[in-house]
């Protein structure tokens, strides 16, 4: 279970957390996913 909220913006979904490690996790389970969409991940938190 990810600590995340999703917001779905036109084509894109964005996705906020209190931690950078919480995204860090979602891209990361993202990337093993089989789908058949190209994805881009942009805008990290610093």
């Amino acid at each position: 279970k990810f600590k995340v909220q999703v917001a779905i913006q036109g084509e894109e979904l964005r996705v906020t957390g209190k931690k950078r490690d919480d995204l860090q996790e979602v891209i990361a389970f993202v990337k093993t996913l089989k789908i058949d969409q190209p994805l881009q991940f942009k805008n990290f938190r610093d």
